[in-house]
């Protein structure tokens, strides 16, 4: 049976808890003494003064009783104040592009100390090698990894064609590993408040964890359905109504701020002191570039305090406490004796301004963790097989017949993942309205279908075409340019290498990222990853793209459950319907 007691950072061995009590008694010496601190009470709101002392990776005693207890090591944390390590609410690896390893290695000295993510991008591509493969670095990691079982592959059955299956029977073997706490976003809420059969056998399955939500724009009796069905929690919340009434019906509003869907400000004054154990962070999708810009965690809890004026306990109980009641995690998300001793040292609360940070007792900036990034990837055995198994296309199969009429047009919106659903005249020579470009989808697992094709407006290309072999959540090539002949030069040049991002100029590539890991992860480290993102940024503008983030806002032009409309290989997706349409309006729309 499963059980959220058994799961990772949960229990403290005998041994290890006789020692500490020992260490308690005043017979033993504890591991480490952090001294000339102050403690943030995530509780009651206060600061409180120090030391704290810690024993085999975990908190034993706080405050002035500590004082009498001895330890191996003392630092002193000069002035220093403490607060627990942030959590990381709901998140894909795979799209900030990173390893797990390079991943920890960039965010956990920025103070994200646990994460809960969703393998489903890798599952898509690969099954169940996706999620094995992740649960195998969870075991190497010192950043707490937690791995949800990705729900619905494909995200919505006959609108999209993925890379596996990933089945109900292979999804149970996973109920009792210790890193995973449950049942990942349910996508296809469609299928939730229909009574679907399948969808229901995996909410019963996983009704003793935790089950996540993905729920846009829903409301009314359809939301109430969905949170009866046994769901807890939404990250894609776009609007403080939205989330009001959310939090009102019992779900966890999971504020998120990524590469392109940036919710933080608009949900921001959802957070009190009475809804902030329902309020949690996270980042969702998050590129290296964002994160060495801005940063992780941090960077959400420094704009709710400063932008937002929301006090500090508050701004870091969201990003803590909040995340491990939510969960279950009784012994993440507080400074208190008993739990894992997952700190982070900043100079002053409202500059986030973190000067080092501890994971199970060690000091992050100790533990050399660039120099065991490649051996650890090694050992975790990576799938490194090609998924790349269409053919080369041409121009001619990129070529959209236009003729005289209305076209459904895919318009992106500013920070969102959203899109609205725009119908265009074409009158034989021009669009109605301007910055129209094509975009094709193409299959890319094997089945040889013909690219999918349709119309976009916000990315303004005047010449060229950019393309991405991570396209949401199939991850089949999305590619948008001027003419299709850059655009099949762009899906072929993915295609001979194994997938990744690049731009073409003139007939020829003038940027890429290679991905080789699935055609959506590099193997290089952020610091290489940031500067070919600079470099891709550069090269996308200088053929007119103007959009902040154009490679991960077109990777999610491809996502069929986030409306209003999307692309697949199948074709166009009206979300709001769950159907595919025609590209041109059959009926003429009358003025």
């Amino acid at each position: 049976m499963s059980n959220l007691m058994h799961k990772h950072t949960q229990q403290l061995g005998r041994e290890q808890l006789l020692h500490q009590l020992a260490v308690l008694r005043r017979e033993q010496s504890a591991d480490l003494k952090l001294t000339n601190l102050s403690i943030l009470d995530l509780v009651n709101g206060e600061v409180t003064p120090g030391p704290i002392v810690i024993d085999q990776g975990h908190i034993i005693a706080i405050g002035p009783e500590a004082e009498v207890l001895q330890a191996t090591r003392t630092v002193d944390c000069q002035g220093q104040i403490a607060v627990p390590g942030f959590i990381d609410g709901h998140m894909h690896v795979e799209t900030s592009t990173m390893t797990p390893f390079e991943f920890e290695r960039t965010t956990l000295p920025l103070g994200t100390t646990s994460i809960v993510c969703d393998p489903h991008e890798l599952v898509n591509v690969m099954g169940k090698q996706g999620i094995e493969w992740f649960l195998r670095c969870s075991e190497m990691m010192l950043q707490n990894m937690f791995v949800q079982v990705s729900s619905c592959v494909p995200a919505v059955a006959d609108l999209d064609i993925n890379g596996s299956n990933f089945t109900l029977d292979e999804m149970k073997a996973y109920l009792n590993h210790p890193h995973v706490l449950g049942l990942a976003e349910v996508m296809d809420y469609p299928a939730v408040l229909n009574g679907n059969p399948a969808m229901h056998d995996k909410l019963t399955t996983f009704s003793e964890l935790n089950i996540d939500g993905h729920c846009p724009l829903l409301s009314g009796l359809e939301l109430s359905a969905y949170v009866a069905s046994g769901i807890q929690n939404c990250h894609e919340t776009t609007n403080y109504q939205e989330g009001k009434e959310k939090l009102a019906k019992g779900m966890a509003v999971i504020m998120r701020e990524g590469s392109v869907a940036k919710n933080l400000d608009a949900l921001a004054p959802l957070i009190t002191d009475f809804s902030s154990p329902q309020c949690l962070l996270c980042t969702d999708d998050r590129n290296p570039h964002e994160i060495a810009k801005e940063g992780h965690i941090n960077y959400m809890v420094k704009r709710l305090i400063q932008h937002h004026n929301i006090k500090p306990y508050l701004a870091y109980r969201v990003a803590s406490w909040s995340a491990a009641r939510h969960f279950g995690l009784q012994r993440l998300g507080l400074i208190a004796p008993g739990y894992k001793a997952d700190i982070n040292l900043v100079k002053t609360l409202d500059q986030v301004d973190i000067q080092r940070v501890v994971i199970g007792g060690r000091f992050v900036d100790e533990l050399k963790l660039a120099d065991s990034v490649q051996a650890k990837l090694e050992a975790s055995s990576p799938p490194l097989h090609t998924t790349m198994q269409h053919s080369a296309v041409t121009a001619d199969e990129l070529a959209i017949p236009l003729t005289l009429g209305d076209y459904h047009v895919i318009e992106i919106i500013k920070d969102e993942l959203l899109t609205n659903h725009l119908v265009c005249h074409f009158d034989g020579h021009h669009f109605a309205e301007e910055g129209i470009n094509q975009l094709t989808v193409v299959e890319r697992y094997g089945h040889q279908l013909p690219p999918a094709m349709g119309l976009v407006k916000g990315f303004e290309i005047k010449q060229g075409a950019i393309a991405s072999s991570v396209g949401h959540d199939s991850h089949n090539i999305v590619a948008i340019g001027a003419d299709e002949q850059s655009m099949a030069l762009a899906v072929n040049h993915l295609l001979n290498t194994g997938g990744g991002y690049c731009v073409i100029q003139n007939g020829e590539v003038t940027a890429d990222l290679m991905l080789p890991l699935g055609g959506i992860m590099s193997l290089d480290s952020s610091e290489q990853i940031t500067e070919q993102i600079i470099a891709l940024k550069a090269a996308a503008k200088a053929i007119g793209v103007n959009v902040a983030e154009p490679f991960v806002q077109m990777s999610f032009l491809a996502l069929p459950v986030i409306p209003a409309l999307k692309m697949t290989v199948k074709g166009l997706v009206d979300v709001e319907q769950f159907k595919l349409i025609d590209l041109q309006l059959k009926t003429p729309v009358l003025s």
